[in-house]
């Protein structure tokens, strides 16, 4: 009696590894295994349909670019295999609706199994069931490994230590900053032209012009400039960000700023200066601002739609109209004479300029002494309590000696002190008669400016631009509306 041989069958495999979890195997060792049981169990492991996920989360499935094309391979019609061998569950995904979603479609429509070769499971309904708890507890696995990797960066962050690449006029030894004298150079320029006032655009059409890159190779935007100017490693601290990337939320109360250790590549003085202003710049100039060297007229950048509220434009010969309009997304043109505008702009602020009934203004809240908005300065003395509410924890739990906590603690409450003084100051200064003189004051030099037959066009758009908030314009009811600002 003969027996007919057993048709082999034909298997893949998939390795993940992954840059946070130290005890896992690595890519070979994982693969070694994987062929041993293969070999064990009958399995022809099918060299080419081996997919490797390397330095990669199995948190999200879209992010690992083998793992989907094994799903993609798995689906087509003619698949050569029809089991997936994993070293551990936990390499398949380590979120668990993923984890049941993929192997349901796998198992269901594609008549594929996936097998864990360290993790045998028994046939029938209780199998599944301890399947569904490997799969729960090594998602509860990723998460406490997650909170501790943002736990211990956290710490790192607030005592100086580098967590990040290098910012542009640095490169790192033995996990320092050391500044790269090279680029140096150019940081020190940034600061200083800013400074002698040249805007941020001309400072990056400058760098580029001389064939300066980013780190990333890149050409320098404004955008590049501003986060150079902004950023607190060029005085020997470090930023970071518990909550990710700061995406320029430069000003996030959850931010951590510590003293970095390294060398500082400008002076706090100058920092601080460029702080102030940068502030002043953003209150002036609106969002996608283009550089005033480029505009058509005094007014350009400053006069808005009624409709829909974006920016007249110049139109030749000698007229603005709406922007959107000219792109087919708003009904009315604003159409208006450049001449016309600029009278009306004028006669208004002259009449304001002497007037005594209200007028209507924006604070702009700008503390000349730190360089920062009153949101920001509230969220500063926030933080200073939250770390003051730190340091009691970590002298509670016997992390400080009684000495170490009482001298953070006194400069922690002298730092709170400060903050809250200036506050005070800054609130104090918003006083309506105040701040109606100071803006009538500022009213009065931007139209001697204006007015003035020797002002460039730069100067004269910079000069309306320092006491304007908002211009609206409404030709149907020939209405030109105002909104001041007053820096204070």
């Amino acid at each position: 009696m003969s027996t007919q041989p057993k048709t082999p069958q034909f298997g893949s495999a998939y390795i993940r590894v992954s840059t946070d979890d130290q005890i896992e195997l690595s890519p070979e060792s994982q693969l070694e295994e994987i062929r041993k049981y293969a070999q064990r169990e009958g399995i022809l492991l099918l060299d080419d349909q081996i997919y490797i996920d390397a330095g990669i989360s199995g948190k999200k499935a879209e992010r690992r670019p083998e793992f989907m094309r094994m799903i993609a391979t798995a689906k087509s019609p003619d698949c050569p295999f029809s089991v997936i061998l994993l070293w551990k569950y936990s390499r398949f995904a380590r979120n668990q609706e993923e984890s049941i979603f993929y192997k349901s479609i796998l198992r269901s429509k594609c008549n594929i199994d996936v097998v864990s070769v360290t993790e045998p499971l028994i046939a029938g309904p209780f199998g599944s069931l301890i399947e569904r708890i490997i799969e729960w507890m090594d998602e509860f696995y990723s998460i406490r490994l997650s909170q501790e990797v943002k736990r211990s960066m956290k710490i790192n962050a607030e005592r100086g230590r580098l967590q990040a690449t290098p910012s542009f006029g640095y490169r790192v030894k033995d996990g320092i900053l050391i500044p790269d004298e090279e680029e140096a150079v150019y940081i020190r320029r940034i600061f200083d032209s800013f400074l002698a006032g040249k805007g941020i655009y001309v400072i990056a059409r400058e760098l580029n012009a001389m064939g300066v890159r980013t780190h990333r190779g890149n050409p320098f935007e404004n955008r590049t400039v501003e986060y150079i100017l902004r950023n607190p490693v060029y005085i020997g601290k470090l930023r970071w960000n518990p909550e990710g990337r700061t995406r320029r939320d430069l000003f996030n109360e959850n931010i951590i700023v510590a003293d970095g250790g390294h060398e500082p590549l400008v002076s706090v003085e100058t920092w601080e200066a460029a702080q102030r202003q940068l502030d002043a710049v953003k209150a002036q100039w609106g969002y996608k601002a283009r550089p005033s060297s480029e505009l058509k007229g005094w007014t350009s950048g400053i006069v808005r739609c009624a409709a829909c509220g974006a920016t007249l434009i110049f139109a030749q010969p000698h007229y603005y109209k709406c922007n959107n309009y000219a792109r087919g997304r708003c009904r009315y043109s604003q159409h208006v004479r450049a001449e016309a505008l600029e009278e009306a702009i004028i006669a208004r602020l002259t009449k304001d300029a002497t007037s005594t009934s209200p007028l209507a203004y924006n604070i702009t809240y700008t503390n000349a002494s730190g360089g920062h908005e009153l949101a920001r300065l509230e969220a500063t003395v926030k933080q200073l309590q939250v770390k003051r509410g730190r340091l009691q924890e970590a002298y509670l739990a016997g992390v400080l000696s009684l000495e170490d906590f009482s001298v953070a603690k006194t400069d922690i409450e002298g730092s709170i002190s400060k903050a809250e003084t200036e506050l005070e100051e800054l609130r104090a200064r918003s006083d309506t008669a105040i701040v109606e003189n100071q803006l009538q004051t500022a009213i009065a030099q931007a139209l001697a400016t204006l007015q003035s037959p020797d002002a460039s066009l730069e100067e004269k758009n910079n000069a309306a631009r320092s006491v304007i908030e908002n211009c609206i314009y409404d030709k149907e009811n020939s209405l030109l509306t105002i909104t001041y600002r007053v820096l204070i």
